[in-house]
């Protein structure tokens, strides 16, 4: 090999690479920025990625609305938000929620690292029961939503409908409880036809039975 030839393609080799990082960069940083909604470049990006920055638990210290974990209640939440544990399984939770949504439709979802679940018209909090990860889905019509619960694979475990009337859900102990107006068992009292309010509760050893603790006749709201 020619003595000259040597030096020009080692020159060549080191132009293709810095070339191709170059471009591997950029291509990095558009991916990143794209999905975390952020303008940084390739060298920010890196120093981020090698710092200790604890994980965020969220859930760890009990239910959190959409608003808490997205930050905002206007415009397009469309992030991981952070980590829950299920059944000694860590999962990446990820929410996208369009928050003006004025024609109804089913466009929001979450996912469990790269599981999607779901497309729902709304979506109002979320917890976790010993292994399972409560959901709330409200509704645009009366007091009344629905609690999911999905074990760490994503799977929808059960569902029940309960109402609003004092309050939403309460997770405690491991326990959940919540109220359900069922308009379907009614008594006439003084004169009003009033439906009958349950009081249930499900345990986290047991999440696909409820237990009716307490009922009563009375106005829903």
């Amino acid at each position: 090999m020619n003595k000259k030839t040597g030096p020009i393609l080692a020159l060549i080799v080191f132009i293709i690479i810095l070339i191709g990082g170059y471009f591997l960069g950029k291509y990095i940083a558009h991916e990143y920025n794209k999905k975390y909604n952020t303008s940084m470049n390739i060298f920010e990006i890196l120093k981020i990625e090698t710092q200790d920055v604890p994980i965020n638990y969220v859930l760890k210290d009990g239910p959190k609305s959409i608003k808490e974990l997205c930050g905002k209640d206007t415009g397009i939440c469309d992030k991981e938000v952070g980590r829950i544990i299920l059944n000694n399984v860590e999962s990446k939770l990820y929410i996208y929620i369009n928050f003006d949504n004025p024609t109804d439709e089913a466009i929001n979802y979450f996912k469990l690292n790269n599981i999607k679940i779901g497309s729902f018209i709304y979506l109002d909090e979320f917890a976790i029961i010993g292994n399972y990860l409560i959901v709330t889905e409200p509704n645009s019509l009366n007091n009344n939503y629905i609690i999911h619960i999905y074990d760490n694979h994503g799977k929808e475990t059960t569902n029940y409908m309960a109402t609003n009337i004092v309050n939403n859900y309460e997770v405690k102990d491991n326990n959940l409880y919540f109220y359900y107006c069922d308009p379907t068992d009614t008594q006439e009292i003084d004169g009003n036809t009033l439906p009958k309010v349950s009081f249930y509760k499900v345990s986290s050893d047991n999440i696909n039975e409820k237990n009716e603790e307490s009922f009563e006749y009375k106005a829903c709201s």
